[in-house]
């Protein structure tokens, strides 16, 4: 009997090793994929002119203007998931779900009262000027993996992307994140 328990435990204990490996991995291959792409985004701010004093508002738009075309053209290629992985993606929705389950209506539609619809932008696009930066719950944000800074989650309509906050533009999203 004892013999038939430890054989359970074992086989019941290696499957959630694995997911919890697998897990471990996709948020590491994750960090590491934002990890590139801050340091390319940090390379093209290195090749572009320094800030210097500008005595207009539209100047100092210039910089970033020029950042994001740099961006851009260096990532001309992009595709949804380059930066999040399909695991990665599952695991921000399958938290998404959980947190909204937890939630009662009034505070549900209050979470979504500044979230922007229409189209969803694509990648390397401008966050619409038109649309509120709607924030992610702060409960919410804290069970999703960590972004690092200036990078930021926003939801958009019913999906959630992740926004560079210093060139304004979605460098990644994940589809059909909220429940309908």
């Amino acid at each position: 009997m004892r013999i038939l328990v430890v054989a359970l435990v074992f086989a019941v204990a290696i499957p959630q090793d694995r997911s919890a490996d697998s897990t471990d991995a996709a948020l590491s291959e994750f960090a590491e994929r934002l990890k590139a792409y801050l340091k390319l985004r940090g390379d093209l701010e290195h090749e572009l002119e320094p800030l210097a004093p500008v005595p207009s508002s539209s100047q100092l738009q210039a910089p970033r203007k020029a950042l994001v075309a740099a961006i851009r053209n260096a990532r001309a290629r992009a595709r949804p998931g380059d930066l999040i992985p399909a695991s990665v993606q599952e695991l921000i929705r399958q938290a998404v779900h959980a947190d909204w389950a937890r939630r009662n209506p009034v505070d549900k539609r209050a979470a979504l009262v500044e979230v922007p619809e229409g189209p969803l932008p694509g990648i390397n696009r401008d966050y619409p000027h038109h649309a509120a930066f709607a924030t992610i719950p702060p409960l919410l944000l804290a069970n999703l993996p960590r972004l690092p800074d200036n990078l930021q989650y926003r939801f958009f309509g019913r999906h959630m992307v992740v926004l560079d906050a210093d060139a304004e533009i979605i460098i990644d999203y994940v589809r059909n994140t909220l429940p309908r």
